[in-house]
């Protein structure tokens, strides 16, 4: 009986012992839904971006189509043609970095269907890099933008201050 209950304590050791190596030998690989949290985290601050970004385009339109004739009055100096083709530029930035972030969008896959975890978090990773991207285009025709707003006095859509979006 003694030697029955040894073998039994000696195969529970092994037993115990087996588990704890293979728990310290298997690397835990991350869960890719992580990173497709991260990915998806970046995308709704970006979307504001996109919402700052029309309501900058729409003062830029006014400016361009009616404040101009009005500043131009107290302001005779000022070439509005030149005015024109800047705010023209800005617009023209701001529906680039609109149209980047609907081309992602359709492109982007969340389901991961037929992939390993691996794969989808190289996948992941790789949206990330292009959403971080289209974060620097918005935040630069954001920026360009709210500058040539308040040259004239009007108030930009976006406080830089509110615009970080680093933490990814």
């Amino acid at each position: 009986m003694r030697k029955l209950i040894k073998k039994c304590s000696g195969a529970a050791a092994m037993l115990t012992l087996g588990v704890v190596v293979m728990t310290i030998g298997c690397k835990n690989e991350p869960d890719y839904k992580v990173f497709r949290q991260e990915v998806m985290d970046l995308h709704d601050k970006v979307m504001e971006d996109g919402e700052k970004a029309v309501k900058n385009r729409m003062a830029l339109d006014t400016l361009s189509k009616v404040k101009l004739k009005e500043i131009k009055t107290g302001r005779p100096d000022l070439d509005t043609a030149e005015e024109k083709n800047k705010i023209n530029l800005l617009i023209a930035r701001l529906i680039k970095a609109d149209d980047n972030m609907m081309d992602w969008m359709h492109a982007f896959q969340p389901d991961i269907e037929g992939k390993s975890n691996a794969e989808a978090i190289k996948y992941f990773q790789n949206e990330m890099t292009k959403i971080k991207k289209l974060d620097g285009e918005y935040k630069q025709a954001l920026e360009e933008s709210d500058a040539y707003l308040e040259k004239f006095n009007l108030k930009p859509a976006s406080p830089v201050a509110e615009h970080d979006h680093s933490k990814h």
